[in-house]
């Protein structure tokens, strides 16, 4: 029988194993996507055996998985909550969530590009995907509460605060982030009916 002190350095060693796998993994799917980031070029970046990467990660969606996990350890997403707390001030709320949401998206944006275009042939990219589309929605109907706009612009909101609408703002145009916070939070303001005092 092993003795507890083997088997716990044994499980740190396997963590810390799992750890680098992940974070290389991570880099390289930021850096050229998931589909393009191959099983040896994770495994040589973090510096193990093939057969230990296939160990801990025998399919594509096991590692997505505990990709996605990774991340939300590393970069929690932001939390309706915070907008929930605020006065109920249609101009406050929106302008706090057009911030938080687009200073995630710049923290996260090669990943969320890597998830945006390749969710299709990856299901648990589809989960990752569901829930950032998922939050977004929260986040504009917390924002916009207190004003009730009607369906229509809560659509056209929406689609100003998602990340393809910052990533060409940011990319494609050539906007500040803070450029971007500024003028999409303006736009927003007049389509859900809220008029600055």
């Amino acid at each position: 029988m092993p003795r507890p002190y083997s088997t716990q350095k044994r499980a740190a060693q396997e963590a810390e194993t799992r750890r680098r796998i992940l974070d290389a993994t991570m880099a390289l799917h930021g850096e050229r996507g998931v589909l393009r980031a191959k099983p040896t070029e994770i495994a040589a970046r973090a510096d193990v055996a093939l057969t230990t990467y296939y160990k801990h990660f025998p399919t594509i969606g096991n590692l997505v998985q505990a990709c996605t996990s990774r991340g939300r350890e590393l970069f929690p997403p932001p939390d309706p909550a915070t907008i929930t707390a605020l006065p109920r001030d249609p101009a406050m709320r929106v302008a706090a969530m057009v911030r938080t949401l687009f200073e995630y998206y710049e923290l996260r944006e090669p990943w969320l590009y890597s998830g945006r275009t390749e969710e299709r042939f990856i299901p648990e990219l589809q989960t990752f995907m569901g829930r950032l589309r998922a939050l977004r929605d929260a986040s504009v109907r917390t924002a916009l509460e207190p004003a009730e706009p009607a369906r229509e612009a809560i659509g056209v909101v929406t689609a100003l605060v998602d990340f393809w609408a910052w990533r060409t703002l940011r990319r494609e145009v050539g906007l500040t982030q803070e450029e971007v916070i500024s003028t999409v939070t303006e736009t927003v303001k007049p389509i859900a009916g809220i008029k600055d005092d």
